[in-house]
């Protein structure tokens, strides 16, 4: 759509604007003069600045360029009009009109006579024999042979009468020799033979209208013509008159947006596109106004009239008759083309009952009631009589035959309404149903069967009951209902009711109410169309349901309804397999034959694409892109789109799938955008589809995965690392068994000091003692020391010592007191032999120690308390060592202190009982923390793991 401050793309939802706003070259300039397109969909724009094409893969502009033949300012004016069969362009250009070759880039002068509108008679790509041109007054006609101009005509520029001037503003070709103009003399029909004319410029009470713009209103003899200030018109091409307009209305927001029209556009799709002077696009579909109105306020001649419609019936003995809330009944002919009675005026209608003569009961919503006679042609007022006392006016919310009987349903309960002398209308209230009902304010009736109906209680419960000699017998409660039934019909075995919460349906073979509910809103009445159809009036527009496919369409005003909402009792099947439904705003008639469903064709298009969030150059018009190629790092997809479709394009049902990546199905309605983030690599689809039409727009997809993603990556990173593991795996075994060399070296090393201290001991000990024994023996006086007694005390001294010497050492390889009563034992006996012999004070604390250790542990513990003790003596020059053994949070925690000298841990050098410490700690997994410095002894915290090294229970 060119605009004098741009050019926009219209999807029926939303408008992308191309403005110039930096003054590009191959922009077209901001004031659109004219548009056509070409064989392969570019546009030809013509602008007051240039002559440009958009080119609609690319979504870019390139501007014409003439050569020297051509005199152009910086700014010039052109108009492009028509591509003959050559495909030459034929434009208007800075003044002239000109045939310009694209193959040679040459332009050709044709004529000078236009002021820059130009109409042609034949579609493009013909021969162009004549064409017409708008000038500053009048219209120009020229005849043409190729380029040359061979004769020019002149219409309505007579500057000696200016009755004759007028301003052209569009021009329809009917024929070669017949032209209507839209002027502001108003239509004009031109012959160009005769070179007679004809003004058309009055409807109504509208006088002197300027026409703007015309069209030929598709497959019927109409024009459409629009105006300056009188909306727009409907003439008739047989009668030469004007039949309809079309206004502004400031109640009725699906009215005109103005009444200025300047443009008139109907595209294939036979959609209408209004171009309205200051209020931008109006829009319409002319296959979309399917129904005939009836009963408008226009056409009713009383004051004050008022025609929301109550109740519609259509009597046996012909006519239609209508009543209204406040503006009293109005009797139509057959077709409602023509009222023929008018009563009660201002008075509200509630009730119109045919009686079996052939009378009408009419009941006033203030509680009067009249019977018309048929033959008499008159009304005469009843009087109401109860069987019982009432206080008050009685509220009489239906009156329905039922074979030879009427009853009512009232506030009061049921009655039967029977006919008496002297014009009495008597109730006579049917206390049998009345007192088996617990509250019987009766809303509805609805007969279900020759002897049985339902009965609903306002807004409470459905009853069923027996009919039978005019009495209702009660049957059972069917269900409650909190809402009301405001029409019904029976179809077969079902009864469809049209309630407050929606269309139900009561099954007559089990008498039950279904579950289901086929229409989701409130309904006010139902008909059936003998097409396997219900039409169903509600407070939303108007419901078509297919019982065969359940399928359900929603017609609105915009489809030509005379309101959104329609009345209870006020629907009827007219004799003609017409429909009636009364509403707000008067009467709508529906053939179900004509009443076609709208469908449309429409495509969905992508309208924009985001790589990453934003727009890529080259990939051009989203509208013709047919597949993406990506790389890794351009995962993140927006794509919108956009059904094309006019017609309430915000209701249009769109399904989406992104094949190959979640293939799950969403559904989306009218224009959208989707955005998938952070992509995988690899092939896609996307599909979008219409739900209506069915049409699809497939998007194939496909984003290149990163080099390391690539199959020859992967493979090599597979090599590499089964290389690396195998080096790993060479040089862990080959540290593992350079470790187990070392422990083995550790422990040859271990066992020949273990072996030392032994032997030092049997010598130090042991040796020196036999020894001296033998000294004794082989020096002295064998005889005198036997019978002394001395040799017995020596001998006996000696062996003891010895004795002492090689249990002390047994006990250190093993000792027995730790396999027999267990580590805090054998401590004690360790401390206690040392305490004995007087050269340091040992304190042993295990009053933290409550559990039973596995004997490898035990051992290990044992060892490293014997070793550090051996240190302490050897080296600490201590007076006092501290030990506590606890148990605590699931670890064991050993503490080892002495008063001594201390050491430089770091300096000091590692001895054997530093390394048997060392390989006892790592034996049994445990945590070593050694804390010493010169003159503040030795601290030493062995932590083990208690689950490691815990003794399992035995059951008893």
């Amino acid at each position: 759509m060119g605009t004098e401050n741009g050019m926009n793309r219209f999807d029926g939802k939303t408008c992308i604007t191309y403005k110039n706003k930096n003054n590009l070259a191959a922009f077209p300039g901001n004031y659109i003069t004219n548009i056509i397109e070409d064989k392969n969909g570019d546009l030809i724009i013509g602008s007051q600045s240039n002559l440009a094409k958009y080119n609609r893969k690319q979504d870019n502009f390139t501007l014409y360029h003439f050569k020297k033949d051509v005199k152009l300012s910086d700014n010039y004016y052109t108009f492009p009009f028509y591509i003959d069969k050559q495909e030459d362009l034929w434009v208007y250009l800075a003044g002239n009109v000109y045939k310009y070759s694209k193959k040679d880039g040459t332009a050709k002068y044709i004529t000078t006579y236009s002021n820059g509108y130009i109409f042609t008679p034949v579609s493009f790509y013909n021969k162009l024999d004549w064409f017409i041109s708008r000038g500053v007054k009048g219209i120009y006609i020229y005849k043409t042979d190729d380029v040359k101009e061979q004769h020019v005509q002149e219409f309505f520029m007579n500057s000696n009468n200016t009755a004759l001037n007028s301003h052209i503003a569009d021009v329809y070709v009917a024929s070669d020799s017949l032209l209507w103009l839209a002027s502001d003399k108003g239509l004009i029909k031109l012959n160009l033979k005769t070179k007679q004319h004809k003004c058309f410029n009055t409807y109504k009470t509208g006088k002197n209208i300027a026409a703007t713009a015309i069209a030929k209103y598709p497959n019927k003899p109409w024009l459409l013509i629009g105006t300056r200030s009188s909306g727009l018109l409907l003439f008739d091409l047989v009668s030469k008159k004007f039949i309809a307009d079309y206004t502004h209305q400031s109640d009725d927001p699906f009215s005109l947006s103005a009444n200025y029209i300047k443009k008139i556009y109907i595209d294939q799709k036979q959609n209408l596109f209004l171009s309205i002077n200051g209020y931008g696009l109006d829009y319409t579909n002319l296959n979309k106004v399917i129904f005939s109105r009836y009963i408008d306020k226009a056409d009713i001649v009383s004051p004050n009239f008022e025609n929301d419609i109550s109740v519609i019936i259509k009597p046996e003995k012909g006519g239609i008759w209508c009543g209204t809330k406040t503006s009293g009944l109005l009797i139509y002919n057959q077709d409602l083309t023509k009222p023929l009675k008018h009563e009660f005026l201002k008075l509200g209608i509630s009730q119109l009952v045919e009686l079996n003569n052939g009378n009408i009961l009419t009941g006033l919503s203030n509680g009067f009631f009249f019977v018309y006679d048929a033959k008499k042609a008159s009304f005469n007022q009843l009087k109401t009589s109860f069987s019982e006392k009432m206080n008050g006016k009685v509220q009489i919310n239906q009156i329905l035959k039922i074979g030879a009987n009427l009853f009512a349903a009232t506030e009061y309960g049921i009655a039967r309404v029977i006919f008496k002398a002297n014009n009495v209308l008597y109730f006579d209230m049917d206390q049998g149903i009345n007192n088996a009902i617990s509250w019987p304010n009766i809303q509805t009736i609805v007969p279900v069967a020759p002897d049985k109906v339902i009965i609903q209680s306002y807004y409470t419960s459905l009853y069923l009951a027996d009919l039978k000699d005019g009495k209702f017998i009660f049957n059972k409660e069917i269900a409650r209902s909190p809402y009301g039934i405001n029409g019904s019909i029976h179809i077969d075995e079902r009864i469809y009711l049209a309630t407050t919460s929606g269309l139900l349906i009561f099954n007559c073979h089990s008498y039950s109410i279904e579950n289901a509910s086929l229409i989701d809103a409130n309904c006010s009445s139902v008909l059936a169309d003998g097409h396997g159809n219900l039409w169903v009036g509600t407070n939303n527009g108007l419901y078509i349901y297919n019982l065969a496919t359940y399928n359900q369409t929603r017609y609105s005003i915009g489809d030509g309804l005379q309101s959104m909402v329609f009345n209870p009792n006020a629907a009827v099947a007219l004799s003609n397999k017409l429909l009636a439904f009364g509403g707000i705003n008067g009467i709508n008639i529906i053939d179900p034959v004509k009443s076609n469903v709208y469908t449309s064709r429409s495509k969905p298009q992508i309208t924009e694409i985001l790589i990453n969030d934003q727009v890529r150059p080259d990939i051009g018009n989203p509208i013709t892109t047919r597949s993406l190629k990506l790389q890794h790092n351009e995962n993140t997809i927006t794509i919108a789109f956009s059904t094309m479709d006019f017609i309430d394009p915000t209701q249009r049902k769109i399904v989406y799938q992104m094949i190959g990546y979640d293939n799950k199905k969403v559904s989306v309605f009218g224009s959208n955008s989707i955005r998938f983030p952070n992509m995988p690599s690899g092939k896609f689809k996307l599909i979008i589809t219409d739900v209506y039409s069915n049409e699809k727009t497939v998007l194939p997809i496909f984003i290149n995965a990163p080099f390391w993603q690539k199959t020859w990556f992967i493979i090599l990173g597979i090599v590499i690392l089964t290389i690396i593991s195998l080096i790993a795996l060479f040089i862990y075994l080959k540290w593992v068994k350079h470790l187990q060399v070392v422990q083995l070296r550790q422990m040859i090393n271990f066992q020949k000091a273990d072996r030392k201290r032994i032997a030092d001991d049997l010598h130090d000990e042991l040796g020196l003692k036999l020894s001296t024994l033998k000294h004794y023996l082989l020096a002295g006086d064998i005889n005198k020391m036997i019978d002394g007694g001395e040799l017995r005390k020596l001998s006996a001294e000696y062996i003891d010592s010895s004795v002492n010497v090689l249990r002390n050492t047994l006990i250190n390889l093993s000792p027995q007191t730790l396999d027999e009563n267990g580590l805090v034992t054998a401590m004690e006996d360790l401390t206690d032999s040392i305490n004995k012999m007087g050269i340091i004070n040992i304190h042993f604390d295990h009053s933290g120690f409550t559990v039973a250790l596995k004997s490898t542990p035990e051992y290990a513990i044992y060892r490293i308390c014997q070793e550090l003790i051996n240190n302490t003596i050897k080296h600490a020059a201590a007076k006092n060592i501290y030990i506590v053994i606890i148990n605590r949070h699931e670890r064991l925690i050993l503490l080892y202190e002495d008063d001594g000298k201390g050491y430089d841990h770091n300096a000091v050098k590692r001895g054997y009982g530093l390394f048997n410490i060392e390989a006892l700690i790592k034996a049994i997994r445990a945590e070593l923390d050694i804390d010493t410095a010169m003159g503040k002894g030795v601290a030493v915290t062995i932590s083990i793991n208690l689950k490691r090294i815990l003794k399992p229970k035995v059951n008893d």
